[in-house]
């Protein structure tokens, strides 16, 4: 299973959701599911823009644990 942990990467580095969309231009209400981890996929291109703006790495992002 895949996780995405961009809600808890946010609250440490104390950004909002509304302003990582306005870094990224990646819509709100994308940002909101990807914090909600209610996402099956995540765009590469918009993987990419969220780790430049938050200046971290994919593992940052996303973790891989077995089922």
């Amino acid at each position: 299973m895949i996780t995405i942990k961009l809600r808890s990467l946010l609250e440490r580095k104390n950004i909002s959701q509304a302003e990582l969309a306005r870094l990224t231009g990646i819509r709100p209400s994308t940002i909101c599911d990807l914090c909600n981890n209610n996402s099956e996929f995540i765009k590469l291109d918009f993987l990419n823009r969220i780790l430049k703006a938050l200046k971290c790495d994919l593992s940052d992002v996303l973790e891989h644990r077995d089922d």
